[in-house]
């Protein structure tokens, strides 16, 4: 009773309401949309809320529940769902609203491609570049000037060689704060013209200032992760991740801030191969020339650098099929194979200093034996020291074992983490054949569809998208929020709207049901940005961003594909509008 009292507040006297198409344009003030016959997947509760009836006034929800306990105001604009779904408005939590890695623009002006997100459910959208340009298309669509999803915009990339001390940090944070944007990136900076312009990283004081700035403002932050530093400021600092890759480079292969472990590898493998060259080469003159054999000391010294190369060729080849992305990334077996050869290689280099010395000792020797004994024997404990301290451990951090353990301390931190798992199919993972032939490419610009389809080619196969998979499975086990973002326009064959539905069943794919599916492009976006109360849920003062789909997607995620029609905030898109609009970007592209 204390709902119909409500209600009747709310929209006025009720009755028996009449059924009429919604105009496509803005709704008139004070007029109500009343969604009837729908069954509601809320975001509030695991099930689904069968026969309901949902009002809609001034952009807002103002009232949800079953159809004999909500009347509907007989001048409303009756939208009758037929036992359709009513949804949240999906987010794409990483788009990038001008540019897609090639150093060249890809979005038309105006927000003109947001026609492309609302044809796919996408209410709102968090573009992850941001310029002053894109201030005004936020301020354009909120008026409803534009139409497309909402925009949450970050500025300019924050790292050297913009800013540089922590005094810098905290001006430039405030400054994007004072001009009025959403949240925070923290990114390598780069330029069209000249490329990459970020060297060294930002310093340890200098990353924690930007984060407690940003935290102190109220600002969302996310961003890569700082190479240079490591995993632990990361963790520290609790920074969201703007992609899963970011762990890659800070955990399970850090090669960035660990070239010196590189370098000894690269010279000490270096070393060894020289040796068997010149053993190899001498070995063939002797034999030519009918020489006397080398003493045994200088043949087993021959014999152990032999052996410490083939042992360190071999764990090189199987740390190549297991790092991410490898073939055979998920395979223990072959860890195991890495380790047993990087034990005999220490073995070969122990013995190798027993003869080494023996060698010293012996007058007779030859200088030439005995320089070669010390080289190998330095190559040696120079491999099997970086192998012990770095690579053994790098190579079981990406174990099963070693991704749970990330997964853990993630969560403890408490960083949420955007997926992108698209992107990986885009730069050559299994799915990258659908994202080629995705139809919607055809709405984009036609130079962007030109550069694209120049890009079409088959590319290389990599498992890396496989490998995220199963850290994002990881990750949600551990419970660490996961924010579906795609990176669309950010890589070619990443295209808005589309490419999110893609990101949704991958994450099916890595263990998610379609509700945590779903959670990860409506809830999690919300409390992230700190708007939890305003989008990503089908409730009574929420914003009116809804998506009406034939079919459950509960029961299969990509049913939220094809929508029959989507309201932005409170502005009700049928798909037969959705369709002329597209059209529109075919028949006025730039």
């Amino acid at each position: 009773m204390r709902v119909v009292l409500m209600c009747l507040l709310l929209v006025g006297a009720a009755g028996t309401a009449r059924a009429q198409s919604s105009a496509p344009g803005r709704p008139a003030i004070g007029e109500t949309t009343a969604f009837v016959n729908v069954h509601t997947i809320t975001m509030i509760d695991e099930g689904v809320r069968r026969d309901q009836v949902v009002l809609v006034r001034n952009g807002r929800i103002v009232a949800t529940g079953a159809s004999n306990r909500i009347p509907v105001p007989s001048d409303a604009v009756v939208i009758d769902g037929q036992g359709r779904y009513l949804v949240p408005g999906l987010v794409d939590a990483h788009v990038h609203l001008d540019g897609d890695g090639t150093r060249a623009g890809t979005s038309r002006g105006a927000f003109g491609d947001g026609p492309l997100y609302l044809a796919h459910g996408v209410t709102s959208v968090v573009n992850l570049r941001g310029l002053p340009v894109h201030l005004d298309w936020r301020e354009r669509v909120a008026a409803g000037d534009i139409v497309g999803p909402t925009i949450y915009t970050s500025g300019e990339f924050i790292n050297e060689p913009r800013v540089h001390t922590p005094d810098d940090v905290r001006r430039e944070v405030e400054a994007q704060a004072q001009a009025g944007y959403d949240l925070i990136k923290f990114h390598e900076v780069y330029s069209r013209d000249t490329g990459l312009l970020t060297t060294e990283g930002l310093s340890l004081d200098a990353y924690a200032q930007m984060n407690e700035t940003a935290r102190a403002l109220g600002l969302p932050l996310v961003g890569h992760a700082p190479v240079n530093l490591g995993l632990e400021p990361v963790l520290e600092n609790r920074q969201p991740l703007a992609h899963l890759s970011a762990l890659s480079h800070v955990y399970f292969l850090p090669v960035r801030n660990n070239m010196s472990w590189l370098g000894v590898t690269a010279a000490a493998f270096a070393v060894l191969t020289v040796i068997a060259i010149t053993n190899g080469l001498a070995s063939i003159v002797n034999r030519w020339k009918v020489l006397a054999p080398p003493p045994r000391a200088v043949s087993r010294v021959r014999e152990l650098a032999g052996l410490q190369l083939l042992a360190a060729a071999g764990a090189a080849a199987s740390a190549i099929l297991f790092l991410p992305g490898g073939p055979l990334f998920d395979s223990s077996a072959i860890r195991l194979v890495f380790t047993a050869l990087i034990v005999v290689m220490g073995a070969a280099t122990t013995a190798l200093v027993f003869v080494m010395v023996r060698i010293w000792s012996e007058h007779d020797t030859s200088r030439p034996a005995r320089v070669q004994a010390v080289a190998a024997c330095a190559a040696g404990m120079a491999l099997a020291w970086a192998a012990a301290a770095f690579w053994v451990p790098v190579v079981w951090r990406s174990s099963d074992r070693g991704i749970e353990a990330l997964a853990v301390r993630i969560h403890a931190a408490g960083i949420p983490v955007q997926t992108t798992l698209v992107a990986y199919d885009a730069i050559g993972g299994p799915g990258r054949a659908a994202l080629v032939d995705d139809p919607f490419i055809d709405y984009l610009r036609p130079d962007v569809q030109a550069r694209w389809r120049r890009l079409r080619a088959a590319a290389p196969r990599f498992r890396y998208t496989d490998f995220m998979k199963k850290v994002a499975g990881a990750l949600h086990r551990a419970g660490v929020p996961l924010i579906a973002g795609t990176d669309a326009m950010g890589y070619p064959m990443v295209t808005p709207g589309s490419s999110l539905h893609r990101e949704l069943e991958l994450l099916v794919e890595s263990g998610l049901t379609a509700l945590e599916a779903m959670r990860a492009t409506t809830v999690e976006p919300a409390q992230w940005l700190g708007r939890e109360r305003e989008f990503g849920r089908v409730a009574a003062g929420w914003r009116a961003d809804l998506v009406l789909i034939d079919g459950n997607p509960l029961e299969d995620i990509r049913r939220l594909r094809d929508p029959s029609g989507v309201m932005v905030r409170g502005r009700w898109l049928p798909r037969e509008r959705i369709e002329q609009m597209l059209n529109a970007l075919v028949s006025g592209s730039e």
